[in-house]
Order: structure tokens, then sequence, then C-alpha cells
């Protein structure tokens, strides 16, 4: 009978681990090339994106999360091939959209501010094709609850909206 419970729990762990996708820390939203993006910097993120724009709560949450991902890999991207991003070229292209710098503005949406400027001014610099080859490089892996990086489409795939709206609300 120990036996047993002992094989049900260590099949119950398997599936268990096997359902969260293996996502790593559950603190974290996403990862980049190693690099951590805390759950509690999307969710502060989507806040402000919901403040400044009236967006669904949802859908500010995975641009959040995209848009993190996109930054933290075009970091990674401009020190690997040497191209400086500086501060005064991330905000003139933040400050070219009002919502945009409402939202960069605000303390928990500074991170989206640089995540986006830093992008922006990456794919001007390296060129979009360059920009996708170089991001198709880096691992990028999503927190499950927030969808599943594709590659391919260099996007966010849907996660169950249950899964989005419960983290939003966390």
């Amino acid at each position: 009978m120990n036996k047993a419970v002992r094989v049900l729990s260590a099949g119950v762990a398997v599936t268990a681990l096997a359902l969260t996708g293996c996502a790593g820390n559950p603190a974290d939203a996403a990862t980049v090339g190693g690099v951590r993006i805390a759950d509690s910097t999307v969710r502060g993120v989507a806040r402000s994106i919901v403040e400044a724009t009236g967006t669904d709560p949802a859908i500010a949450l995975k641009q959040a999360t995209y848009d993190l991902v996109l930054g933290e890999a075009s970091r990674q991207i401009a020190a690997a091939s040497g191209t400086a991003v500086s501060v005064a070229d991330r905000t003139a292209v933040v400050g070219q959209n009002q919502l945009a710098a409402a939202v960069s503005a605000t303390e928990a949406g500074a991170p989206w501010g640089e995540a986006v400027g830093t992008t922006y001014v990456l794919l001007d610099e390296l060129g979009e094709q360059k920009y996708i080859e170089e991001l198709n490089k880096l691992d990028i892996e999503v927190n499950p609850r927030y969808g599943r990086w594709d590659a391919a489409g260099v996007t966010i795939a849907d996660a169950p909206l249950s899964n989005a709206a419960t983290a939003a609300n966390a």
C-alpha cells in the first residue's frame, strides 16, 4: 500500500509539472536568454496601461508581457551586436505617442517605456529582418498563464482568458 501511494504521488507530481509547462519559477512571467521578467513587473505595467488607456485588463496583460519580452530581447541583441541604444533615443520614441508617454511616466509603467523604446530604436538600427533573425537566436519562455512564445510569428499565442484575467487581478 505504501508503495502504491508513492507511485501515485510521483504520478501526480509529473502530471502537475506537465500541466504547468515546466515554466520555472511561478513568480516569473517570462525568461529571455536566462533573464527573468518578474510577474509583478508585468502586472504593474498592465495596470498602468489600463489606467492610462482604458484597455481591457486581459489585453493589457498580454501587451505588457509581449513588450517586456521584446524589450529584454532587444537589450540582449543590442549588447551582442554592439548597438548603442541611448536613453535619449528611447525617450524620443516613447514621447511620440501621448498614451505611451503617459504609461511610461508612471513608476510601474517605466519598465514598459524602456522596453518599447529599446525595441523600436533597435528595430530602426538593425532592420526588421536582422532583428527577427537575432530574436530567434534567443531562448524565450513565457509562463503558460500568459500564453506561449511563437517564434515564427514573433508573438505570444493566446493564453486561456480565464488564466490571463486571473493573473491581471492577482
